[in-house]
């Protein structure tokens, strides 16, 4: 199709975005502590009602406030944030993520415009089937083609492409260099004119 259109398609290696999942995880939890922080139910955030002590209403305060996913983050973030735990993970992390943009920032550098890839590693489920799975595990499934360009910091779209054998919409994503939204915009205009993808009745 894109050869067709005048484009040169070569295939290319991003050979850290692998490690992604687990760079952004660590990541995501220690900026989760972090920003969390301040959300203590006296100057920001949620109050609860026990005030027999500072700690006491901390407490309950940030139960209350806060999800068990988001308490799960916190937890996790604080530890990976321990003296002795920063090293070991928070700096790798940090290291695995410059090593994702190093890789993005060559293959663009190599004279590469786009990057076409799969949004998902599987088909769109229904609903009654993603909340029937762990969400951690489909979490992981779901994001390791899209989190890459958020460690990146380039743009990227997700298009519709065509309909799996059961009826379900399979998207591909398209990647562009930073700043150049409007190149990344047009492509992804053409190729949902391209692809002409159906419009879905969704039963309410």
């Amino acid at each position: 199709m894109f050869e067709n259109a005048g484009a040169r398609v070569v295939q290319v290696s991003l050979p850290h975005t692998r490690h992604a999942i687990v760079c952004y995880t660590i990541l995501c939890c220690i900026e989760v502590a972090s920003n969390m922080a301040r959300y203590d139910g006296i100057q920001y955030g949620h109050r609860g009602v026990d005030e027999s002590s500072t700690e006491a209403l901390y407490a309950l305060s940030r139960h209350e406030g806060f999800n068990g996913i988001v308490r799960g983050r916190i937890f996790a973030g604080n530890y990976f944030l321990l003296r002795e735990n920063q090293e070991r993970y928070m700096v790798k992390a940090q290291k695995v993520w410059r090593l994702i943009f190093d890789d993005f920032r060559h293959v663009f550098k190599s004279g590469v415009d786009l990057l076409l890839t799969p949004t998902m590693v599987n088909e769109t489920q229904t609903y009654q089937d993603f909340i029937a799975a762990d969400n951690r595990t489909r979490q992981t499934e779901d994001d390791i083609l899209t989190l890459p360009v958020n460690l990146a910091g380039v743009p990227a779209i997700s298009v519709p492409f065509t309909l799996s054998t059961q009826g379900h919409p399979i998207g591909m994503q398209l990647i562009g260099k930073a700043f150049d939204e409007r190149s990344l915009l047009s492509a992804a205009k053409w190729l949902e004119l391209q692809a002409g993808f159906p419009e879905l009745k969704i039963p309410i």
